[in-house]
């Protein structure tokens, strides 16, 4: 007996006290010279929770370094508003491990909101203006997107009772429109009168699309002739100025008038803002902290049940990291982008309500593209809207890089742009709802990918893409100072651009769609088995233009695409081509087009006729005519308004139903009559369950 209670001894001191878990509290009134394990102070008022989110943090690293860290930890957050002065920063040293995870939560049903706002204190000066003077200034010191945003305009934002102000402008809505370039990049005139502008002229700034419907910019004006009704910016824009292209004039104290809109007095440090209207300024705060969570190598962390708000650029920014979980968080008013991910893997970002950011909601990157090893990471059950409040294009809500990333079951709605942009390689998109997109620009998609031959292996299925509208300029007369711009306005569901390849489409639903799909000169592309419903062309195929050509052949050569993995995996690839510039090896089966286009225009095809398959689809015009537009590539025979016969004549498309599908579409399911045809083409069930899980 004595020698089991000796063997009982060692075992223990070799392996340790059992692992027991922890768990630290911290609440707003709480005291960081307490212990952090009850959840309320002590009768004694002598322990308690922490007040710092701060403290909590030392508080684990202080358990790993006496050895303590044998079990999962767990930061529980009571409600209320924490403010911070610098923001959350965690290393390797914040880390957990497997079954030692490390979990920051809120309390469930409590609101924590962790801010990066600085609250301030306004008086009203007259009857419209409230000044704001800056005892404290932000601690941001540049623009989220330097590129993009230049100029001396503030580099924060203002929100009076959680609703994000604008900085004066001119025209207060909508806007204004170039009349005449005066030299490629900096100088034009303007089509509308421009007010009287007074103070600093250099403080101004430009928000512009200078050259096409699909790019914006902000930049700083050098100087403003009244009398002319011209301006001169302080740097070039990165496009060729255009007549009839829109811009607004932004940051002067002559401009504020109206409504929701403030100004930024540099030299007093003073803040002046009307307030919109219906609405008695409660709260005023501006965006101070560029970030509210920096982390960088760091491994099983979880986030959770955490609202993030008022970042100047990214509340949630993230580098180097794996198996870390972001789920249940809400970010909004945020300057730049909700969440930045670089170098993930196995990043899980899970029912999140991401919104109201002034660029994109996700923007993640990770696995490696040499090897095609997956990132494994995850962007599921997430609501994700209002994206692009200061730069409208190319700002997606979600940004999807590298290898092997899931996009699964969100619900992605109003963005002036992109829904979703993607590049690399063995990307998931599934079973998303996505839906008025292109409400600010021309020329785009709702999920978009493109430039790049080497961009195998994605897959965008089963999900429901609706009301894409578009909107850009129609016509411009000088002459006049004419400019119409129009909604809906070449738009695309799914947007396979400048030679995007090898790519899966199928089992989607595409409705109220301006043109359902584009392949615009990409290879290998998949097409099967979805229900088009468009007023506009079902699908585009076409070439790539040839000022692309050499940009694309450089990114194909930079990449493994002659290694033997990527020869196994993609064995296309590395097939020599025919003609680079046409849209090779492309197949588009068993789909159901429907069209109200006027003429009964469906398709326009300009492809090859000996590499792309087109087959068993059903087609169906509600206005009882077909057309087509095309050009076989090979005889270099263009047609524009063809009968159908005419085209079928080609011997391209083979075994098209011409019918009625008798299909329906209710709550974002697929509903048939007990004839329809779709049958007879093989079309496969769609699935039920598509967009968010409640």
């Amino acid at each position: 007996m004595k020698h089991l209670i000796n063997l009982w001894i060692v075992i223990n001191l070799c392996w340790g006290v059992q692992a027991i878990a922890v768990d630290y509290y911290v609440n707003p009134n709480g005291d960081d010279s307490w212990s952090g394990s009850l959840k309320t102070p002590s009768s004694q008022l002598n322990d308690g929770p922490f007040k710092t989110l701060e403290k909590a943090k030392q508080a684990i690293r202080s358990l790993k370094q006496t050895h303590a860290f044998n079990d999962k930890v767990t930061v529980n957050i009571a409600g209320g508003i924490y403010y911070l002065n610098r923001p959350l920063s965690f290393n390797l040293m914040d880390s957990g491990f497997v079954g030692r995870e490390i979990v920051w939560q809120g309390e469930p049903d409590a609101e924590v909101i962790i801010s990066g706002g600085l609250p301030i204190t306004c008086k009203k000066r007259d009857a419209l203006i409230w000044d704001c003077p800056l005892t404290q200034l932000p601690e941001n010191k540049d623009f989220f997107d330097t590129g993009r945003i230049k100029g001396n305009a503030p580099k924060f934002e203002l929100y009076v009772n959680n609703q994000k102000l604008e900085l004066a402008r001119w025209p207060d809505q909508d806007w204004a429109h170039i009349k005449i370039p005066l030299d490629q990049k900096t100088q034009f005139s303007v089509m509308e009168t421009m007010p009287t502008l007074s103070g600093e002229i250099s403080a101004a700034q430009v928000h512009i699309f200078p050259g096409n419907d699909w790019f914006d910019q902000i930049i700083g004006i050098e100087a403003v002739n009244q009398t002319d009704n011209t301006i001169k910016t302080a740097t070039p824009t990165a496009y060729p100025l255009d007549s009839g292209r829109r811009f607004y004039i932004q940051n002067l104290p002559s401009l504020l008038n109206a409504p929701g809109e403030w100004f930024f007095d540099n030299n007093t440090k003073t803040i002046s803002f009307i307030a919109p209207n219906g609405i008695n300024p409660d709260t005023v705060v501006v965006s101070s902290l560029p970030n509210i969570v920096i982390a960088d190598d760091i491994s099983y962390l979880t986030f959770k049940n955490l609202s993030f708000q008022y970042s100047a650029s990214a509340p949630v920014f993230i580098k180097n990291a794996n198996n870390v979980v972001l789920d249940r968080l809400d970010i909004s008013n945020v300057g730049g982008k909700g969440v930045i991910v670089k170098n993930g893997k196995n990043i899980q970002l899970i029912n999140n309500n991401i919104h109201h950011t002034g660029a994109e909601g996700i923007a993640i990157a990770g696995g490696d593209k040499k090897s095609l090893q997956s990132s494994g990471n995850v962007i599921h059950n997430n609501h994700i809207h209002h994206n692009g409040t200061i730069l409208l294009a190319h700002s997606p809500s979600i940004r999807l890089e590298g290898v092997g990333g899931k996009v699964t079951h969100n619900l992605l709605e109003y963005g002036p742009i992109t829904g979703i942009i993607f590049l690399g390689n063995d990307h998931l998109i599934e079973k998303n709802e996505v839906h008025h997109f292109c409400l600010q620009a021309a020329d785009c998609g709702a999920i978009y990918s493109g430039r790049d031959w080497s961009t195998r292996g994605n897959v965008i299925r089963n999900n429901y893409i609706h009301d894409v509208i578009g909107f850009g300029m129609k016509s411009v007369d000088v002459a006049t100072n004419q400019v119409v711009y129009q909604s809906p306005n070449y738009a695309i569901g799914v947007y396979l651009d400048d030679g995007a390849s090898g790519f899966d489409v199928s089992g989607n639903i595409f409705e109220n769609v301006a043109m359902s799909l584009h392949i615009h000169g990409g290879r290998d592309n998949k097409i099967y088995n979805n229900y088009f419903k468009t007023n506009d062309f079902t699908i585009w195929v076409s070439l790539i233009p040839p000022v692309f050509l050499d940009q694309i052949q450089k990114t194909l050569d930079t990449s493994p695409y002659m290694t033997e993995i990527w020869k196994q995996k993609y064995p296309e690839l590395a097939t020599p081509m025919h003609n680079k510039a046409w849209p090779e090896g492309n197949r588009i089966e068993r789909n159901i087009f429907v069209t109200s286009k006027p003429g009964g225009y469906s398709f326009r095809y300009f492809l090859p006729r000996d590499s792309t398959v087109i087959a068993d689809n059903i087609i169906w015009s509600t206005t009882g005519k077909l057309a087509v537009d095309y050009n076989v590539l090979e005889l270099n025979h263009k047609v524009g308004g063809a009968p159908w016969s005419e085209w079928v004549a080609q011997g391209i498309d083979k075994n098209g139903i011409i019918a009625d599908p008798c299909v329906t579409i209710v709550n974002k399911k697929m509903i048939t009559c007990a004839g329809s045809p779709i049958k007879d083409i093989g079309f496969q069930p769609l699935p039920s369950d598509i967009g968010l899980i409640q």
